[in-house]
């Protein structure tokens, strides 16, 4: 089944901005999920939506130094740095997730959460499109004002 979201927040800019509409396809309950390493997900952190990169899966040594992500021991490339980041590593734990903001200083993410890790059965969709000059029908289907319905996420 397919859903739309708009985003409502800086954290996966420049990839996706403020406003911008997305297509997503929802994915299995009951603890399991089709994402992989890369997918945009949409998720629940407690009741609050979000949307990130999967940056760990489960198994994974996710590791940062100087700025910089690795996962087992692999640099993520084109990822820009975050200021004054220190060394932490996390082995991410099964059934679960680690997740990032394509744009790291606005972000927040597993990267500073206390419990870094999300449960793949609070996953809920995978990002597939960016809509672009979306017609009319389609304004008239969502709402204008942040906030008015679950589809905004952050």
């Amino acid at each position: 089944m397919k859903r739309l979201v708009r985003v409502a927040g800086q954290s996966m800019a420049p990839t996706y901005r403020p406003s911008d509409l997305l297509l997503t396809r929802r994915v299995g309950r009951g603890g399991t999920s089709e994402a992989r390493r890369g997918d945009v997900v949409v998720f629940r952190r407690g009741e609050v939506p979000m949307i990130k990169r999967v940056v760990g899966l489960p198994g994974d040594c996710v590791e940062m130094e100087a700025g910089r992500l690795s996962v087992n021991g692999r640099p993520i490339d084109g990822r820009p740095r975050v200021r004054g980041a220190f060394m932490q590593t996390w082995q991410v734990p099964g059934g679960s997730y680690f997740m990032a903001g394509d744009n790291p200083a606005g972000s927040d993410d597993s990267r500073v959460w206390d419990e870094p890790f999300i449960a793949a059965g609070n996953v809920e969709a995978i990002v597939t499109r960016r809509l672009v000059g979306s017609p009319r029908w389609l304004r008239r289907l969502t709402p204008r004002r942040p906030g008015a319905a679950a589809g905004w996420v952050g």
